[in-house]
């Protein structure tokens, strides 16, 4: 069996189009990260180009990223691209692929725990909650000598904590506002099973309260 392959080239990036039906959201978050990462150790690639529409079709936030790296559009440059050639319906099928988390795969946390202390935390790009889920899992788990690490790991504990007080404050206040609402509580074994719950079904894991349209909403999408 042959797999069609995409072929690698240096385009200006002038001549890369943003697609215009992009459903991707802005997220400074996730730029900041990557133009850390590039001037740590540089463009590793991921960006594709439809060469019959000239269409960014993956790697939108590296885009965004070397952008702001390049000072574009004030000063063009080259960028490595993977070119495809397909029609437009196939190129916003594929927009739409490359960028949804279902098809990414999950994290193993176990194995994560485990490579995690001999690597430099701040370098790879995870977040706080990836890990309290390593913790949960592996009791084991250390997060080495970097001190801001481990404060802001203890005042996310600290946030979560209020969070939930919160959260139960306005449920309670809710209720006695109005006695027709009405709420239930879904129990997990663990951080890491409630995670992969909510993220499966696009929801952020970090989650404590979802409204029931959303739920129902979410629930649809697998009808």
């Amino acid at each position: 069996m042959k797999i069609k392959q995409s072929e690698t080239k240096s385009i200006k990036r002038s001549e890369i189009k943003e697609a215009p039906y992009n459903p991707r959201k802005k997220d400074k978050k996730v730029v900041d990260a990557l133009i850390k990462n590039f001037k740590k150790v540089g463009y590793l690639g991921g960006i594709v180009v439809n060469a019959r529409t000239g269409n960014l079709v993956g790697g939108h936030k590296r885009i965004e990223a070397m952008d702001i790296v390049f000072k574009y559009p004030a000063n063009d440059y080259d960028v490595k691209v993977e070119v495809i050639d397909v029609d437009e319906k196939t190129e916003k099928e594929q927009n739409i692929f490359l960028n949804n988390k279902r098809v990414q795969g999950d994290m193993d946390y176990q194995l994560l725990s485990e490579i995690l202390p001999e690597l430099e935390l701040e370098n790879t790009g995870l977040e706080q909650y990836d890990l309290e889920l390593c913790q949960a899992i592996n009791p084991k788990f250390e997060f080495g000598d970097n001190k801001e690490i481990v404060e802001g790991f203890q005042e996310l504990k600290q946030d979560n904590k209020e969070s939930i007080k919160k959260l139960k404050a306005d449920i309670k206040k809710n209720i006695m506002k109005d006695k027709q609402q009405s709420y239930f509580v879904v129990s997990f074994e663990s951080v890491e099973d409630k995670g992969q719950f909510l993220e499966g079904m696009g929801i952020n894991g970090n989650t404590t309260f979802v409204d029931a349209e959303l739920f129902k909403q979410k629930l649809s999408d697998y009808e």
